[in-house]
């Protein structure tokens, strides 16, 4: 604790017991003023005797000598403890007390940090060289990879068929062909399909789970067919598709939120803008990727490429809805024909590369019908 301030002052001249006038000054060894901590001072020389004022004496003081002690760096009148210029001054007081960053400061900050992350993030998917942002580890992918899985089993509890079906064996075929060429870590492959004849639909979840629907086995037609769906799909995992949306969303959400607050707009009006302006491109941009590397996968594996065009060639006869490439999270079957069209001589170079043609002539190894009895139709082109 600071030591209390000792304010010094002359006294006025008073009647005391001695001839000779002297002077009153509180003794500097004592921290508080009191009746007898008095010694007089001779204005010729300094006297070392004691003296003790009379009673009428102190009444003669003039009050302003009473002073008021007070704790350091209290708001009283007497300004003697000031700060000199160039002394600390503490954090909360001067200049820059109750100033606030403002928001173009906080702008900045925010964007140049978020640019920081996003170049830290960047990488290259291999088989393509594609370079996109992915913040997601492998190992978060397979535990929500493992989440989805359960709630699919509930939600479709009752719906799938077992094992030793033959659309499950059909299915199951396939996939130990493609697996070889489906390098996932830490997958465990297994094989679900759903009795659901009005539904086209097929996926794959990291981890290895596949789930078809029965409604687009009768536009797969054959096995050829079928493994277009299925390395389509094995394809989103190998690329880590489903970790690239979840950081694209954080981004995006990120993005709609400073926008919002700078612009003062609706929070769904912006939105509805970075979805059509990024969202869905980016969507796009994965399934023409997993076509692409689909593709190859199903070639390298000793299944016809050619059977990739015919089945989108199907899928387009059988679209009841047509939506806008635009507005949609995928491209037109018809470009997603055209797209595979122009690289089918890569995919068959690999074909023959892998001597396929010599292997399916001298092997069992070929494509078999998927088998028709179970309430679907197939509609041959």
């Amino acid at each position: 604790m600071f030591r209390q301030p000792i304010p010094r002052a002359f006294l006025r001249n008073f009647r005391a017991s001695s001839s000779s006038p002297q002077l009153l000054v509180p003794r500097i060894a004592s921290p508080f003023l009191r009746p007898s901590a008095f010694q007089t001072i001779s204005p010729v020389g300094f006297s070392s005797q004691i003296h003790t004022p009379s009673r009428a004496a102190l009444s003669s003081l003039p009050r302003t000598i009473t002073f008021s002690l007070r704790r350091p760096f209290s708001s009283s009148p007497l300004r003697a403890f000031r700060t000199p210029p160039g002394r600390y001054r503490r954090f909360d007081q001067g200049q820059w007390s109750g100033q606030q960053p403002s928001i173009p400061h906080i702008v900045v900050l925010l964007v140049g940090g978020a640019g920081v992350f996003y170049i830290y993030n960047l990488e290259t998917v291999e088989a393509t060289g594609r370079r996109r942002f992915n913040c997601i580890p492998h190992s978060k992918e397979l535990q929500l990879g493992d989440s989805q899985y359960k709630e699919i089993l509930r939600s479709a509890s009752g719906h799938i068929l077992p094992e030793s079906h033959p659309l499950t064996q059909s299915v199951n075929r396939v996939l130990q062909r493609l697996i070889p060429e489906a390098p996932i870590e830490g997958a465990n492959w297994r094989v679900h399909v759903i009795n659901d004849p009005s539904t086209t639909n097929a996926f794959v979840i990291p981890g290895g789970k596949v789930f078809v629907f029965t409604g687009i086995l009768g536009i797969c037609g054959d096995e050829d067919g079928l493994a277009a769906v299925l390395s389509h799909e094995i394809a989103h995992v190998v690329a880590h598709h489903q970790g690239e949306r979840i950081s694209h969303n954080l981004l995006t959400t990120g993005a709609i939120l400073l926008a919002t607050i700078l612009f003062d707009v609706s929070q769904a009006f912006t939105r509805v803008l970075f979805d059509v302006g990024f969202g869905l491109p980016n969507s796009r941009v994965q399934e023409a990727e997993a076509d692409e590397m689909g593709l190859m996968m199903m070639a390298k594996a000793c299944f016809d490429p050619n059977a990739a065009v015919k089945f989108w060639a199907r899928m387009q006869k059988a679209e009841k809805v047509k939506i806008p490439q635009f507005m949609s999270t995928h491209p037109t079957h018809y470009n997603r024909m055209e797209a595979i069209r122009e690289r089918l001589s890569k995919a068959e170079a690999l074909y023959e590369e892998k001597g396929c043609h010599f292997i399916k002539n001298n092997t069992l190894l070929y494509s078999e019908p998927i088998p028709k009895d179970f309430g679907y139709s197939f509609q041959s082109t």
